[in-house]
């Protein structure tokens, strides 16, 4: 991702900005994938692994990047602990 875009791009719900995520963050939420616990703030389970992702470090909400596009849809975030 260009540090361009990833200077403007904010958390849709809290309006903070948002971090690339890093190694230790992803391998935690593909271990959740893993073991069948990672929803979707909707509810909706993941199962597919992450290969990258935003971060609102503030409320721990992280946010897909899917073939290089962020999914800025806050319904489609999980949030992280």
């Amino acid at each position: 991702m260009s540090p361009e875009l990833l200077e403007i791009l904010v958390c849709p719900r809290s309006k903070k900005k948002l971090v690339l995520a890093d190694t230790a963050t992803l391998e935690k939420i593909n271990q959740r994938i893993a073991n069948g616990n990672c929803r979707e703030i909707s509810g909706e389970i993941v199962s597919q692994p992450v290969k990258e992702g935003l971060l609102q470090p503030d409320s721990g909400i992280f946010y897909f990047i899917r073939d290089g596009i962020p999914i800025l849809i806050y319904e489609n975030a999980i949030a992280f602990e």
